[in-house]
């Protein structure tokens, strides 16, 4: 079986150290690749700027975002994919929202753009990492999301 990655969004330093920690306490196998701000999320999706040299077919599994970052907010990231996405469901990961934010405003804006799944960051660590575990095991384990194919695959799969 293929490891599992999660690309969190995250411009707090702290944040990250916490969710690192609450990532190797989960049980859940995975890689953890971090970006500061919206702008990175998009360069890292579309092997862009400082990612482009990665293959921009090796897209993580999960998508954690923050909503308040620096650049671009992960609301218009939001916005961004659900443009560039479309009709074609398959094309990114699934995208959690875990924020401070508690705001309904966010909350509608958040699922209007597009995300999957709205989770409030605790503020006491134990609670924290089990939000962390349980979204984990949920998403990289219990879910089943819809496959997804290199370019080059889909297009042998269609006899093109």
């Amino acid at each position: 079986m293929l490891e599992k990655t999660v690309l969190l969004a995250e411009d707090d330093a702290g944040h990250v150290a916490l969710f690192r920690r609450a990532t190797a306490d989960s049980g859940v196998e995975c890689r953890l690749e971090v970006v500061h701000d919206g702008v990175e999320v998009i360069d890292f999706l579309f092997a862009t700027g400082q990612y482009k040299g990665r293959d921009s077919h090796d897209l993580p599994d999960l998508i954690l975002l923050d909503l308040k970052m620096p650049k671009m907010g992960g609301l218009q990231v939001l916005q961004v994919l659900r443009r560039v996405r479309g009709e074609d469901h398959t094309r990114f990961p699934p995208v959690v929202v875990l924020t401070s934010s508690d705001l309904d405003a966010d909350v509608k804006d958040a699922y209007r753009f597009g995300a999957q799944s709205y989770i409030r960051k605790p503020l006491d660590y134990p609670l924290f990492a089990a939000a962390v575990r349980e979204t984990l095991q949920y998403w990289l384990g219990l879910n089943r999301p819809v496959p997804r194919y290199r370019a080059s695959m889909h297009c042998v799969h269609n006899g093109l």
